[in-house]
């Protein structure tokens, strides 16, 4: 058992320091990763690296600068996204310039560096994600994820990031807390002093399953703003049955809100996309193995349904109107 620990602890620094190094290195003159610690209403500490967009504080292209989530899969880190996240960065800059996005790359509870919480009487206990219930994947969709958006809060009060464009690419796990937490983003009350929701207006899915240890699609997909409103983009696997009926079956509850576009729309493809790949893979794993081809296509999606989209920019905190 010691020896376990001892090895696990080697591993972990080891694995740390390589995330720390390849998320640090900028995509192209980009500026440097940052990151972060945060702490969730109910003491878990999250770790997450904040890219920041190409575009300059306080501009114009900075407040259009559109905002993406990043989730991993169970059992993974946020090391996964990297590499697209350093794409994301770079689109606002060099000749074939386009719409800035800033990302965020997020370890969920119990997972990469965010497996210590802190109890109200101030006991520290570790978190295990081959332990992960019902219970704890509710709480990264509310506490968690409540967490990421504070944060994005202060970006977009510092003129960095438009959290009106905010974009969620969730894998497996991440796909079903993504969509979760869009649904109480979207059923967020007015505020009498400004906005406090809708902001999300993308959603990219990998491998989403209907329902994930009891985190389901059933809620959401009843919310009629909510899956008409935001622009969906299903990716997965194809020779894997399972996943392709449960794809099929979100597929089925949304298309009916996303008719295809006429050319009087001006608009190139729809706001609901499917994409399937010949493999049994899925998920991340399914991202690996596609790399660049995915990856593009995915940021195609984001480009054209939110980054090129202006949306009003709100101050949060302050409240105060561009």
């Amino acid at each position: 058992m010691a020896f376990h620990r001892l090895f696990g602890g080697v591993w972990l620094i080891l694995a740390v320091g390589l995330v720390a190094w390849s998320a640090a290195r900028p995509a192209h003159g980009a500026a440097p990763a940052e990151v972060v610690s945060l702490v969730t209403r109910d003491g878990v500490q999250l770790r997450l690296t904040y890219f920041p967009s190409s575009a300059r504080k306080g501009t114009p292209e900075a407040k259009q600068a559109s905002p993406v989530i990043l989730l991993h899969d169970h059992k993974e880190t946020r090391a996964i996204f990297n590499p697209l996240a350093q794409k994301l960065q770079a689109i606002g800059e060099g000749r074939q310039k386009g719409p800035a996005f800033a990302a965020v790359t997020v370890d969920l509870r119990a997972h990469g560096e965010s497996t210590q919480q802190t109890a109200p009487n101030g006991s520290q206990f570790d978190l295990d994600a081959a332990r992960l219930g019902k219970q704890d994947l509710l709480a990264m969709a509310a506490y968690d994820m409540e967490a990421v958006r504070s944060f994005l809060i202060e970006k977009n009060d510092a003129g960095e990031l438009n959290l009106n464009k905010l974009c969620i690419v969730g894998s497996g796990m991440g796909a079903n807390v993504a969509v979760n937490w869009a649904l109480q983003d979207w059923t967020a009350p007015p505020l009498a002093i400004g906005k406090q929701g809708q902001d999300v207006k993308a959603l990219v899915l990998i491998s989403p399953k209907w329902s994930y240890n009891g985190l389901s699609f059933q809620a959401p997909l009843k919310f009629r703003p909510f899956k008409q409103n935001v622009a969906w983009l299903l990716m997965y696997g194809a020779q894997d049955a399972k996943v392709k009926s449960d794809v099929e079956r979100i597929q089925k509850q949304l298309q009916r809100f996303h008719p295809e576009p006429t050319e009087a729309a001006g608009k190139r493809t729809s706001t609901l996309q499917v994409a399937s790949f010949p493999s049994k893979l899925q998920g991340s794993t399914l991202l690996k193995q596609t790399g660049a081809a995915m990856d593009q296509k995915i940021i195609d999606f984001l480009v054209e349904h939110v980054g090129k989209v202006q949306q009003p920019w709100l101050g949060r905190l302050n409240r105060i109107p561009q």
